[in-house]
């Protein structure tokens, strides 16, 4: 992160000692202050797209100052997850607090992760479970921070993925089959998650308020080295995980959707830019309209991911070293869509409403470009990793295909997929 004498007005000065200030001169002779933060860059204005809060271990906040801040759990683009004690019921939450420029994002109508995780609330488990929510004011420029208060989780896929490298398939089934109930439950209150991927499925906890006691006593909270910022110096806590489960403490565990920071309302106006790149339903590529069944395509591509271990979908630029036809971003990912589903041409219903149509593809609904169809099976694919009897390699190509019908129209409902025979004997 860079910024210059003049960034948001103020002049940066550098402060001896603190190692996050890498001082260059422009081409203009000014002075260009570089700042590198360790996590999440605290201290820096809101208004001006940051404001990650700034939380003391030992806080205490929310209504009758309530909850004691214990922990940082981690963070992201929009907020940071905190453990923290309830003490009206003696038992510990997680925290997530929105950065200042998210909280004001929604303040003004632009994101609905509020009224989405009520519209969700009550008889699902396999959607994050809001217990309460309030709005802690901001230090500093960073502005005030919506809290969303929710029961401790035990952390989320991405996590045993990088752990333990491979699901068996069972246990991918588990995953992929609460995954999909809470898809269902979400569409059923008219909230399309929009942003389905490994981090953002969570599990339940298997630990004890016990547990988490010798947990922190063993591992006390930490920060990182003092930085310099805008606000002045700041100190960001230390992201600590609670242990990984085995895969066999992971088969006991529940699997939910959370973060609902992107989720559209079906009675909303709905944004055009969702969901991450590689798993971008083709209607989503094309600026087209869409529904819910956008999640049913990120869904499947889960699937596929959850089974074989890579991606099915690269959002990249392409050269084929063969005709030297060179495609975008967007032209190769559909074209990739089209070399897996044997599809010569994309259907008309979807492209005459698709603002990017004209870009991709004839008025005969065929390419611009003319790279010719390479097929790659995905059952190919599935059947290339070696772990599945012919039967599965067959049933999981099958329920992949239901999902990444390129007419939204045409794929099932989410209620309608969790009767899918794959899902047989999976509780």
């Amino acid at each position: 992160m860079s910024s210059k004498d003049s960034l948001f007005g103020a002049k940066l000065d550098l402060v001896p000692g603190v190692q996050n200030q890498h001082v260059s001169v422009d081409k203009d002779g000014k002075n260009v202050v570089d700042l590198s933060f360790v996590e999440e860059p605290l201290g820096l204005p809101g208004l001006e797209g940051f404001g990650w809060p700034q939380l003391e271990f030992g806080e205490r906040i929310g209504p009758d100052l309530r909850y004691e801040i214990k922990r940082k759990l981690g963070w992201g683009m929009h907020s940071s997850t905190w453990l923290a004690y309830d003490t009206s019921v003696n038992d510990y939450v997680a925290i997530k607090a929105l950065k200042g420029f998210s909280t004001e994002l929604s303040r003004r109508g632009r994101t609905w992760e509020l009224e989405a995780l009520q519209r969700v609330a009550g008889s699902s488990n396999h959607c994050l479970h809001l217990l309460n929510e309030f709005t802690h004011p901001g230090k500093g420029s960073s502005g005030d921070h919506s809290c969303f208060v929710t029961p401790v989780y035990g952390g989320d896929v991405q996590t045993l993925w990088a752990q333990h490298k491979n699901f068996p398939l069972p246990l991918a089934k588990r995953m992929l089959l609460h995954t999909l109930r809470g898809i269902a439950h979400a569409h059923s209150k008219g909230v399309i998650h929009t942003d389905l991927k490994h981090d953002n499925i969570f599990f339940t906890s298997l630990l004890s308020r016990q547990d988490i006691d010798v947990n922190l006593a063993s591992d006390p909270p930490r920060r990182n080295p003092p930085e310099a910022s805008l606000d002045g110096i700041v100190s960001s806590a230390v992201t600590q995980h609670f242990p990984v489960p085995s895969l066999d403490d992971a088969m006991k565990c529940k699997y939910l959707i959370a973060d609902f920071g992107s989720a559209q309302l079906s009675d909303k106006p709905k944004e055009d830019e969702i969901t991450a790149a590689p798993l971008r339903a083709p209607e989503v590529l094309l600026r087209g309209s869409w529904n819910e069944k956008v999640d049913i395509w990120t869904f499947g591509c889960l699937i596929f991911e959850f089974v074989v271990g890579r991606s099915l979908f690269l959002h990249e630029g392409h050269k084929d070293p063969n005709t030297d036809i060179t495609l975008d971003k967007i032209a190769f990912h559909l074209y990739q869509m089209a070399c897996f589903l044997d599809k010569v041409d994309f259907p008309a219903e979807v492209l005459q409403h698709s603002r990017l149509a004209s870009t991709y593809f004839r008025t005969d609904c065929m390419f611009t470009h003319s790279l010719p169809l390479r097929l790659f099976s995905i059952r190919g694919q599935i059947n290339s990793t070696k772990k599945f009897s012919p039967e599965d390699v067959k049933s999981t190509n099958e329920i992949v295909k239901r999902c990444l019908e390129l007419n939204p129209a045409h794929r099932p409902t989410a209620a309608e997929l969790l009767n899918d025979p794959w899902f047989l004997g999976v509780e």
